[in-house]
C-alpha cells in the first residue's frame, strides 16, 4: 500500500534566483491540493524567502523530496538524501531532462497524481565504490556541477572512502595525461574469484547504472539499458584499440578497477565529485546496500520519453 504524501520537500537549483517567481507559483498550487511544501534552507535563501527547513529536519519530515532545476540538481539531491529511503522526483527546468522527468508546467498534474495515489514507486540501482588509496596525503574531493559545497579533504587514517553513484562512476585521464592504462577484474558472486578481464590504453572508461545509461555511457557509445533493469554497464572511453566494445553485467558481479602502470587519472562521481586517482590506488564498485526510489507520475512512459529526448521515431 502506498503511502500518503502530504509533506513535499523542495530544493531548487543553486545559483538561480530567478526560480523564485516558479517557486511561489508551484507554493501556491501545492498549497490547493492541500500539500505541504517544504523548501531547504539553502534554497529559501538564495531567493529570500522566509519558509526555510534545515535539510537534516526536512529529511526527517518530507513524505517525497522534489528537485527543482534539472538532472544535475536531482543527482545532487539524491547524494544527500541517500539511505533516508524518501523517494525522489525532478522538475526539469533546462534541456534534456532524462531525470528530472516533470515539465515545469506539469506541477499540478504532479499534485493529482499524489492525492488521488496515482503515481508509481520505483527502486532503481545505485552503486557503492569503495576506494583505497595509497599516498601518505588527505584525498582531495572537489565537487564540480552543482554546486552544493566547496572542495574538501577527506581525512582518514586508513586511506579509504565510500563513494555513492547514481549515474555512473568515471575514471578517466587528468587534464594533463594523454593516456591511462586501466586495469578491470570482476568478482565472481558463487565463487568469489577475481578475475581481470580487460586492460587497455585510452581515455578512460565508465561503470554506469541502467538509469544512468542515458547520460555520459550514451555519449560514449555504450548501451541504452532500462533504469528497471538490474545491470552494471562498462563502457570504455576513447579505447586505443579496435576490440573494446561496451559490456552489460549483473549487479551481482563486484568489478576491481586499478592502473596498471604508473599514469595520473580522475575519479569522478555522476559528473559532480571529482578525486584524483592514481597507480597504487583501488576502486571496488557493487550493489549498493539502498537502492534509490523514484516517484513516476501516471502519465510516464520510459520509451516515449526516450523517444521525445533522442528524437528516435
Amino acid at each position: 500500500m502506498k503511502k500518503q504524501i502530504q509533506y513535499v520537500g523542495i530544493i531548487l537549483r543553486p545559483n538561480m534566483p530567478s526560480l523564485k517567481e516558479y517557486f511561489n507559483t508551484i507554493k501556491a498550487i501545492f498549497l490547493h491540493y492541500q500539500l505541504t511544501p517544504l523548501l531547504d534552507m539553502a534554497s529559501a535563501k538564495m531567493i529570500q524567502s522566509p519558509d526555510g527547513v534545515d535539510f537534516n529536519q526536512l529529511l526527517k519530515k518530507a513524505d517525497l523530496l522534489l528537485a527543482i532545476g534539472g538532472d544535475g540538481t536531482l543527482l545532487a539531491l539524491i547524494r544527500r538524501s541517500y539511505g533516508y529511503n524518501i523517494p525522489v522526483a525532478g522538475v526539469n527546468m533546462g534541456r534534456l531532462g532524462f531525470l528530472a522527468e516533470i515539465s515545469r508546467d506539469n506541477i499540478q498534474q504532479l499534485c493529482e497524481s499524489i492525492v488521488n495515489q496515482r503515481y508509481t514507486l520505483q527502486e532503481t540501482l545505485t552503486l557503492e565504490g569503495n576506494l583505497d588509496w595509497h599516498t601518505d596525503s588527505p584525498l582531495i574531493m572537489e565537487t564540480v556541477g552543482i554546486n552544493y559545497g566547496s572542495t574538501s579533504c577527506i581525512h582518514n587514517p586508513l586511506q579509504k572512502a565510500s563513494l555513492f553513484a547514481f549515474n555512473e562512476f568515471t575514471l578517466m585521464r587528468s587534464d594533463t595525461f594523454g593516456i591511462i592504462y586501466p586495469k578491470i577484474s570482476v568478482i565472481n558472486p558463487q565463487t568469489a574469484e577475481k578475475n581481470t578481464f580487460n586492460s587497455f590504453g585510452g581515455d578512460g572508461f565508465i561503470v554506469s547504472t541502467p538509469r544512468g545509461s542515458t547520460a555520459y555511457n550514451i555519449s560514449a557509445g555504450g548501451p541504452v539499458v532500462h533504469p528497471f533493469s538490474d545491470n552494471i554497464i562498462l563502457t570504455p572511453i576513447c579505447a586505443h584499440s579496435l576490440t573494446q566494445r561496451p559490456l552489460v553485467l549483473s549487479s551481482d558481479f563486484t568489478l576491481c578497477i586499478e592502473l596498471q602502470e604508473p599514469c595520473a587519472a580522475n575519479l569522478i562521481v555522476d559528473g559532480q565529485r571529482k578525486l584524483k586517482f592514481s597507480f597504487g590506488d583501488k576502486l571496488i564498485i557493487h550493489k549498493a546496500k539502498h537502492s534509490t526510489t523514484m516517484l513516476h507520475t501516471y502519465q510516464y512512459d520510459y520509451f516515449t520519453i526516450l523517444r521525445e529526448k533522442l528524437h528516435w521515431g
